[in-house]
């Protein structure tokens, strides 16, 4: 399908921006000083205690991991990769939010474990599947579920210093590259089999590809990243939705999840290369994603969780605290709404049910908890 030029398109994006300014959506403003600072240590605390339940109850003891649902009888009863990315992020989030040797320790241990999901069967680079310790060749392996798992790796390395999971991070991509990327057409797969391409595995390649370049100065990470952008700036922009990244060259319904990976590989490459074009380009996918998502995230918390975290990216490089703000108040929302009878984080921020006992539920709101509270708010504004 036809393009437009991607000049004329951030002209048309950027206009739109400048006239839709007065009618933009906006999170309700941040509360004092002393209430900020009591909410992020109750975020602080919400998440260690959501940890050590999520350990009590999901834990698998004869298998030595996570089940993916509340005593789960499946003949695989652990969860899979995206039941535990939420799991992942939260541990991780909690570390560096509260740099204990307990919490570090945590870290160390998921991350240790979560190299199990890697099947070196697949084909000649290895790749992350969706489930661990079962290997076999005749699996297909997603390259958004490998995307997931170099970013919680990215995570894990900040919270701990253990450059082995910038590693694992890198074995991520180099699957992601070789057999995700279409070598003919561009754009990135879905699974290895080829099935559709899809834009989370390619923002999650992208924002990978950005972070390595900035922890190694390695080139080659910082051509990839070109390269996914490139490709998605041509091929995936809707104007009619304010330039936001669609699904596919052939789909171009958006995605919170997606707009947040590449608001923060946007802000990744601003970073590391100094170009401040990445830094604007960030602001207006967000300023764009705030005009088409809700304030009041409604997806489900293993989603909204990562759109969210993402944003905080941004507004820890350009200090702007709208961002912190929209965060802030879905965090506010889970705590008011998520939780049940029984004291689980089993309910969307809005206290609608989602399916019971789903790891990923639980996790989602530990993690939207803790990245909350792994940044520090606007204070200075109060």
């Amino acid at each position: 399908m036809g393009r437009t030029p991607f000049a004329l398109l951030l002209a048309v994006v950027a206009a739109a921006l400048a006239t839709a300014g007065a009618r933009a959506a906006a999170p309700p403003p941040l509360p004092g000083k002393a209430k900020l600072v009591s909410d992020r240590a109750t975020f602080v605390k919400l998440t260690e205690q959501g940890l050590a339940q999520t350990k009590q109850l999901w834990w698998n003891p004869d298998k030595g991991w996570y089940n993916d649902r509340l005593d789960d009888q499946d003949h695989l009863p652990l969860a899979t990769l995206w039941s535990a990315y939420p799991l992942f992020e939260a541990t991780n989030a909690a570390a560096i939010a509260d740099p204990t040797a307990a919490n570090k320790a945590a870290v160390t241990a998921f991350a240790s474990y979560a190299e199990k999901y890697w099947d070196r069967n697949i084909g000649k680079t290895g790749a992350y599947v969706y489930y661990p310790t079962v290997k076999d060749p005749g699996w297909d392996a997603y390259l958004d579920d490998n995307g997931w798992w170099g970013l919680a790796f990215l995570d894990a390395y900040r919270a701990t210093g253990n450059a082995r999971w910038i590693k694992d991070a890198a074995k991520a991509l180099v699957f992601m590259d070789r057999y995700g990327w279409d070598t003919k057409a561009g754009g990135m797969w879905w699974d290895v089999d080829q099935h559709k391409k899809t834009s989370e595995g390619l923002a999650a390649a992208t924002l990978i590809a950005a972070k390595l370049y900035g922890i190694t100065h390695k080139k080659s990470y910082l051509a990839l990243a070109k390269k996914y952008l490139a490709w998605a700036n041509a091929k995936t922009q809707n104007p009619q939705q304010l330039g936001l990244y669609g699904r596919s060259d052939t789909d171009l319904t958006v995605m919170n999840y997606v707009e947040g990976m590449f608001v923060a590989a946007h802000v990744e490459l601003c970073k590391a290369t100094k170009v401040r074009s990445y830094c604007a380009r960030a602001e207006q996918i967000a300023n764009a994603s705030l005009q088409e998502f809700p304030i009041d995230a409604s997806w489900a918390p293993e989603t909204d969780s990562i759109y969210l975290r993402w944003m905080l990216d941004l507004y820890e490089q350009d200090h702007n605290p709208k961002w912190y703000a929209l965060v802030y108040r879905n965090a506010t929302l889970a705590v008011a709404n998520a939780r049940d009878d029984q004291g689980l984080w089993s309910k969307r921020w809005d206290g609608g049910w989602t399916k019971p006992g789903l790891l990923r539920t639980q996790a989602g709101t530990l993690a939207l908890l803790g990245w909350t509270a792994a940044v520090k708010p606007p204070l200075s504004l109060r």
